[in-house]
């Protein structure tokens, strides 16, 4: 096992020799988890990093996946923001793509993600909107389609072959709209690090809003699906958000806007 190359809030990545990376988990049972997970979009090929199990290594248990060599979307557009129309056309395609398989019996369904996350949300100012928004999500459709769950431009490598999506731990089974109302609600309120430097935070409010806005005009003249559908989502979507591991600002962002929404 070589250096750690990144950090995420469930999970450190290691080098594995010159063409693997090892997941490190720091709660055994999200390994589970994502092995689970990781096993069925390896068998569903949809272009994701080959998947080579679990490995023990230096006294550390973790899985083992193809190195993906180049830059993430969101790094790349750090840099050069005038790419914002390009990358934000390129996500709706990749979505498109994703969405065209179908998960059904292979991946918990996004709906019952969404009531577990839900029931454990203790926010303060949610518990008297948590009885209204669940009722609100049993009444949305169900779903066959692959959904990444957490389909956002950090989680799109730019490689030698191409764009190849990574982080495939939130993939359930569901309806487009649903998933497509994630990366909407991810491109409108994200709040990046508070760490950052000032001027990458001003670049990335500059950029945010012509990628959202191709991306989702081109998710749509793609798919016929209309901002109505994908708009019923975004209610149990943002409070399941709550529950995440997101700057208080976001967090305050999102409950005001639920709380809106609801009065």
């Amino acid at each position: 096992m070589g250096e750690r190359i990144g950090r995420g809030n469930t999970a450190d990545i290691y080098s594995l020799g010159s063409k693997q990376v090892l997941k490190v988990f720091r709660e055994l049972k999200l390994l589970d988890l994502e092995r689970n997970i990781s096993t069925a979009i390896e068998e569903l090929a949809v272009g994701a990093p080959i998947f080579y199990g679990s490995v023990e290594t230096d006294g550390l248990t973790g899985l083992a996946y193809e190195r993906i060599l180049g830059l993430s979307m969101l790094e790349i557009l750090m840099a050069k923001p005038e790419k914002a129309a390009e990358y934000g056309r390129q996500l709706a395609q990749l979505h498109t793509k994703i969405h065209s398989v179908k998960a059904t019996g292979r991946l918990e369904s996004i709906k019952s993600r969404l009531a577990y996350m839900i029931s454990g949300i203790r926010h303060v100012g949610f518990e008297p909107l948590r009885e209204v928004i669940e009722s609100r999500l049993s009444e949305l459709p169900g779903g066959d389609h692959l959904c990444h769950g957490d389909f956002h431009p950090g989680n799109v490598l730019i490689s030698q072959r191409g764009p190849v999506v990574i982080d495939w731990m939130t993939a359930v089974c569901g309806p487009a709209q649903a998933d497509i109302a994630r990366t909407i609600i991810i491109l409108r309120h994200a709040v990046l690090p508070a760490e950052l430097p000032e001027v990458a935070i001003q670049t990335f409010v500059q950029l945010r809003t012509i990628l959202l806005q191709t991306y989702e005009d081109t998710y749509l003249e793609l798919s016929g699906y209309s901002r109505e559908e994908i708009a019923k989502w975004e209610l149990p979507l943002m409070a399941a958000r709550l529950g995440e591991s997101v700057p208080e600002e976001e967090q305050r962002t999102l409950l005001d806007i639920i709380q809106r929404q609801l009065n």
